[in-house]
């Protein structure tokens, strides 16, 4: 005996959770997982492939759970050709915002290609494959967007996905997920980002430098790739316009750690 698929209608739309596995999604998934908000028909993570360690480790040890509670949580990549891919030599373009100085010495940024193309397009096919023919407000798609990022709430740009914001309607911060998740005895995951984003803060950078590993090597590894992808332009992933390894410094670039000081110094002057 078959079960007969699921038909979504207005009246019943398709509720995509969209689950970058971060502090919001991840708490948004664990309330409907505890029940205390309904659940959705999708737990969706679409994955960039360049998500820090971390990230993946959490996803590996809460999906089964999650999944044991009734979210059923799929992930999606970009298409063949475009998973995880920073340019594209054929076209000279750079598909990750970075920063860029020409010849005169002028500094821009490239256009930022990656949430499309990472994020966005795989879980528009995904949906399309569930629904062949689109009709307005026919999808919900649950965003982990906190009340105190209310600003990056985004009317959707196409007729049939309407965005939902949970946590911002039930008036919940990011701080307000992170006790949430402690109340309730489960981990509170590192922000979700690739290893290589541009928007990193200076202090992320020199957190991810310390810690080393596959992390802080991608990170290298694609400044460098993208170094020269396009024509009299020098690109780099830091905003101060310079290779990573050098505009990152950490008081370990001075042998900080195997410094032995006669006195304290609490100063922090040295590796400000």
């Amino acid at each position: 005996m078959t079960t007969e698929p699921k038909r979504y209608n207005a009246d019943n739309p398709l509720k995509i959770l969209s689950l970058g596995w971060g502090v919001q999604s991840w708490t948004l998934a664990a309330m409907a997982a505890l029940g205390e908000i309904p659940k959705p028909d999708f737990a969706l993570h679409s994955d960039t492939t360049h998500e820090m360690g971390k990230t993946y480790a959490h996803a590996k040890k809460w999906t089964p759970w999650l999944e044991e509670r009734g979210i059923p949580v799929v992930t999606v990549q970009a298409a063949a050709n475009r998973v995880g891919a920073v340019s594209d030599d054929s076209a000279k373009a750079v598909f990750i915002p970075a920063y860029t100085t020409n010849l005169q010495g002028e500094h821009g940024q490239s256009r930022r290609q990656c949430t499309a193309d990472w994020k966005i397009a795989p879980i528009r096919r995904f949906i399309r494959e569930l629904i062949p023919k689109p009709r307005p407000g026919i999808v919900e798609s649950w965003q982990g967007i906190s009340l105190d990022e209310w600003q990056r709430m985004r009317t959707s740009d196409v007729a049939y996905i309407t965005n939902c914001y949970p946590l911002v309607d039930r008036r919940i911060s990011r701080a307000d997920c992170v006790a949430w998740l402690d109340a309730h005895g489960l981990d509170v995951p590192p922000k979700s980002a690739c290893t290589f984003c541009p928007y990193h803060s200076p202090d992320h950078w020199k957190r991810l430098k310390q810690a080393g590993g596959a992390d802080w090597d991608e990170a290298v590894a694609v400044d460098e790739a993208v170094r020269h992808k396009r024509p009299n332009h020098t690109l780099f992933i830091h905003r101060a316009g310079s290779p990573l390894e050098e505009a990152v410094r950490i008081p370990e670039d001075y042998g900080a750690k195997q410094m032995e000081m006669d006195m304290p110094c609490d100063s922090g002057h040295c590796f400000v």
